[in-house]
């Protein structure tokens, strides 16, 4: 089963989401009042005010995800009613996003401060490492897996 299409759309929209947050970054609380125009690609104009936009990059990605599975179990998927695996990794990836979230606005010079002995620097190594271990894991535990059968 090839993935390879998804997860090409998939990046192509986490780099868009990314873009958006990169150019958010330093948009001030006063600035979040501000209402203007952009040009719409089929015509016209389309008004938006910065914080409902800003908005937007936390509830479009929730109603397509919504959307998506209604599709799923509209049309039979067995994703629809997703295996414990399946749902463990759903949560993995919630669980990063949320990391994501909190580095979004941070800026290298972050990257050292430090409280209770732990800086920003050292828990993304120590999490670089784990995972990194994690991987090495599973995989030996795949392959362990299909030794067995």
């Amino acid at each position: 089963m090839s993935r390879d299409e998804l997860k090409k759309m998939i990046q192509d929209v986490v780099q868009a989401q990314e873009l958006c947050i990169e150019r958010a970054t330093n948009v001030t609380n006063p600035q979040l009042d501000l209402n203007f125009s952009v040009p719409r690609p089929t015509g016209g104009t389309r008004d938006y005010q910065m914080r409902a936009l800003l908005y937007n990059l936390v509830i479009h990605p929730r109603e397509h995800a919504v959307h998506i599975g209604k599709i799923l179990q509209q049309t039979g998927s067995p994703l629809a009613q997703p295996s414990e695996t399946q749902a463990i990794l759903m949560k993995a990836k919630e669980a990063w996003g949320e990391l994501e979230a909190v580095l979004a606005c941070l800026d290298d010079a972050d990257l050292d401060r430090e409280f209770e002995g732990h800086s920003l620097r050292s828990i993304l190594t120590h999490l670089r490492n784990a995972h990194q271990g994690y991987a090495n894991a599973i995989e030996k535990g795949v392959e362990a897996a299909k030794q067995a059968t």
